[in-house]
């Protein structure tokens, strides 16, 4: 009975804000605080209603799919550089203000004084990542940790600094993780303890300490950003960097490990993300899904199926940044100059590249109930790389909202990429930060060599030129390219981009695919004897012989292009989608409706 949590807080918080939120009557909202404030079980039950502000079964396992390193069917007004002051935006307050209302009122004396701390840190840890999104998305906002009524003045007020921003919610933080009472990992990992905190904390303190390093001079608008800001980019990611050390040195949580990888595209990894119940040694924070409660979620139907999802699938430039199961840096090409086949791409490489795409070894459920080899369904996958990080290896999920497997929301892998990439930043990570940090993820993929116990000395020139051609540090290149594998699909990769000033590296990214050997001719990807594919550029072709899909270059956006330097005369599939990037996109401008009614507040820079 995993949710049973959030339905009955969900049934008791609707009942209380009814009455909490009416102010209109004071003895009646007095009433009303009584009931919510005056007992530990009301407090309780309105603060599990903030778990409502995390992702959910519709967007938990696609959250950001603005992707560098993923190709799709449509983008959207803003990648398309079209978006402007009277496009809608979330310029909303209402989560922020519920949030305000309970700390405030969180006062009763019949509550003891340490349970209502514990509840007031959770609720300040929720409004600290209330802001974080805020601040990602506007940059400069009004700090407001009041709720306000009609005639309150700061309902008028203008903008504060990203200094103000960022200290109170170090503030938030702090407080929560010295006040929220639980230390042990939480039954199924869907509610918050101090270790959540500490973990948010390096997060955004991650984020906002390398945007104020990379922005200061690396983006047009950088400056006009960070005016007015004291608070140097090191102090931040120094506190990146404590905050994480202190849930490694103190925390009660592991890396996953066991079977690095069993034959059909699964293993450690990818049991973080296809399990009933979260695996709490290494998930922090998880969405839960349940059949028994109807509470189910979408990843199949939306990475499976036809009549659902933008058809999102990695792009081979980015299938190429994982290295070989030997640490070394991966070639796409043999001896003789001829290009590796699909199956020879993904055989020995870092186990973490067959446990997120359909390798040539992957195998699903057919309707008989066996596991069978299975390609990539080339009449959804735009690459050839298609996702399976969050897909449920059974057809009989695809074409419905149906899967109960648990989302992780935050992970003890991420607090090491932090910690690692913090101390990268700053200059100071030793070898022993490495072992603990990269080296462990890469252990935990099935990496025997290379830089495990040592720090990276030598660039590689493919990472930086398609990636990150601005970063010489060949530390700082290592350490993104195991976050960027490590965590694909979890949300973070276009902040990242930002935050590094890499916005015009997304609008230039290919998005290339898997390797054709011909036109007009069958293709058996897999290497399972069965035809997956057949590309042709006949619009009148006529399909003869068995084949699992067709992929066609019948329009503006499915390519096969030639290659030019193969001696078998070989093509890459790909998808072509314009996208567009301006120097103001870093920051969404302030819609226009929002400061008609406010003209204290200023216009983002650009916009």
């Amino acid at each position: 009975m995993k949710h049973i949590l959030y339905i009955l807080s969900s049934i008791v918080v609707l009942g209380l804000l009814a009455v909490s939120c009416d102010l209109t009557e004071d003895p009646q909202a007095q009433a009303g605080r009584a009931i919510v404030f005056g007992d530990e079980s009301g407090i309780r039950s309105y603060v599990y209603g903030f778990y409502d502000y995390l992702p959910d079964y519709s967007n938990a396992h696609k959250i950001n799919v603005m992707h560098d390193h993923s190709a799709k069917m449509n983008i959207g007004t803003y990648e398309q550089g079209a978006y402007t002051t009277s496009t809608s935006t979330s310029w909303s307050w209402g989560s922020i203000r519920n949030v305000n209302y309970f700390i405030k009122y969180n006062v009763d004396p019949n509550v003891p004084e340490e349970v209502r701390n514990n509840y007031t840190g959770i609720a300040r840890m929720f409004r600290a990542l209330l802001y974080y999104d805020k601040l990602v998305t506007y940059g400069r906002v009004p700090w407001i940790d009041k709720p306000l009524d009609p005639t309150d003045e700061d309902l008028y007020k203008t903008q504060d600094s990203r200094d103000v921003i960022i200290q109170h919610i170090m503030e938030d933080l702090d407080y929560a993780a010295e006040n929220i009472t639980v230390t042990g990992i939480t039954p199924y990992s869907n509610t918050a303890n101090k270790w959540t905190a500490l973990a948010l904390k390096s997060r955004i303190c991650l984020f906002e300490g390398t945007f104020r390093k990379y922005h200061a001079t690396g983006s047009k608008y950088g400056p006009q950003y960070l005016e007015g800001c004291t608070i140097s980019a090191n102090e931040l990611l120094q506190a990146a960097a404590d905050a994480a050390k202190k849930i490694m040195d103190e925390g009660p949580y592991k890396l996953h490990t066991g079977n690095v990888y069993e034959s059909g595209g699964r293993g450690a990894y990818r049991d973080l993300f296809i399990s009933d119940n979260p695996v709490t040694e290494e998930v922090m924070l998880a969405y839960t899904q349940s059949k028994d409660l109807s509470v189910l979620g979408e990843a199949n139907w939306y990475y499976n199926s036809t009549s659902y999802g933008p058809h999102l699938s990695m792009t081979r430039a980015f299938a190429k940044t994982y290295l070989n199961a030997d640490g070394t840096i991966y070639n796409e090409k043999k001896a003789n100059g001829t290009y590796k086949t699909f199956a020879e791409e993904t055989t020995g490489r870092d186990a973490r590249m067959c446990q997120t795409i359909r390798g040539a070894d992957y195998t699903r459920k057919d309707k008989s109930g066996a596991y069978v080899k299975t390609a990539a369904d080339m009449s959804l996958s735009l690459t050839g790389y298609q996702y399976t990080k969050y897909v449920m290896d059974d057809s009989g999920y695809d074409n419905a909202r149906s899967n109960d497997n648990d989302v992780p929301l935050m992970r003890y892998a991420e607090v090491l990429l932090n910690y690692a990439e913090a101390k990268a930043e700053l200059g100071t990570i030793t070898a022993d930060d490495w072992t603990k940090t990269i080296g462990a993820l890469r252990r935990r993929a099935g990496i025997t060599g290379g830089d495990l116990d040592k720090l990276p000395t030598v660039v590689d020139t493919y990472l930086q030129q398609t990636f990150y051609p601005n970063v010489n540090s060949p530390v700082i290149l290592e350490v993104r390219r195991d976050r960027a594998i490590e965590l694909i699909l979890e949300g973070f990769r276009m902040n990242d981009l930002k935050r590094w000033a890499c916005g015009s590296d997304w609008q230039n990214a290919p998005w290339d695919g898997v390797y054709i050997p011909a036109l007009d001719t069958p293709v058996d990807l897999n290497g399972d004897g069965e035809n997956d594919v057949y590309v042709t550029a006949d619009a009148n072709y006529q399909k003869s012989g068995t084949y699992k899909s067709i992929a066609m270059t019948l329009n503006d956006h499915q390519k096969a292009v030639k290659i030019a330097d193969d001696p078998n005369g070989g093509y890459l599939l790909g998808y072509e989608m314009p996208r567009k990037w301006n120097d103001n996109m870093y920051i969404y401008p302030v819609p226009e409706n929002v400061i008609q009614k406010n003209d204290a507040l200023k216009q983002n820079p650009g916009w």
